[in-house]
């Protein structure tokens, strides 16, 4: 699938599977609804403990296919990524390129550096790239709302998303990983690979699900007062199909 502007979301990730593992399903029912939705991998989690980078490419395109997104990778160097202008201009590039409404992005604060790096990075490249004097390739553009993901110990969020329609979808793209999240003797053992780490997503689905009443829900966290591209993308989620 080609990766094209103009999008209505673009769900930003520091390594494959980032993405999947929080807003699967939101992406999964924005394109059931009809909405341009995208995923964008900085790395390609060439560190990773289990899997090589070209097993996540291929694993992160198929769960890509599953969830009816494209997806594009930009190459950076799994936790050697910095914050420096060189990195933000290249990624500020493609948000001109993309020129998503809704940006999505990884938790502020999370166990992995990576992750909080990336949060800092890709706010302050979508903030830079609506600046029409910052020397950078292409049109200025700036998302209409920034949000992200809670991390695995999240607090109260902002926002909750029913995706009970396109759980199935949803968990099927993030058992996709296979190298990452399967239980598997023969490998190192890691955190994400246990059985407890899938039971975690699960778990805060199902009581996300509970505060809105609904089988499973997803998670957002925003600046307040919440944006209004973000309020106008959530009622086109939840309208009805």
């Amino acid at each position: 699938m080609s990766l094209d502007a103009g999008l209505d979301i673009l769900a930003l990730g520091a390594h494959p599977d980032d993405v999947e593992v929080h807003v699967g399903g939101l992406l999964a029912l924005a394109v059931d609804r009809g909405l341009r939705a995208a995923i964008l991998d900085l790395t390609s989690g060439d560190l990773g403990t289990r899997g090589t980078a070209d097993t996540r490419r291929t694993e992160a395109q198929e769960a890509a296919r599953i969830l009816g997104v494209p997806r594009l990778v930009m190459d950076f160097p799994d936790g050697r990524f910095t914050e420096d202008e060189a990195y933000r201009i290249r990624l500020m590039a493609e948000l001109r390129r993309l020129r998503p409404r809704v940006l999505i992005l990884p938790a502020p604060e999370d166990r992995h550096p990576d992750h909080r790096r990336a949060h800092r990075l890709a706010r302050e490249a979508a903030y830079y790239a609506g600046l029409k004097n910052y020397p950078c390739p292409g049109t200025p553009w700036r998302p209409g709302a920034l949000a992200w993901v809670g991390g695995e110990n999240p607090g109260q969020p902002d926002l909750l998303v029913d995706v009970s329609a396109v759980w199935e979808r949803r968990m099927a793209a993030f058992d996709a990983f296979g190298s990452q999240f399967t239980q598997d003797p023969s490998q190192p053992p890691t955190r994400i690979a246990h059985p407890a780490f899938r039971r975690g997503v699960l778990g805060r689905a199902m009581h996300w699900g509970s505060l809105r009443m609904c089988d499973w829900a997803e998670a957002l966290w925003c600046e307040k007062p919440v944006p209004k591209a973000l309020v106008e993308l959530l009622a086109r989620l939840e309208a009805p199909a």
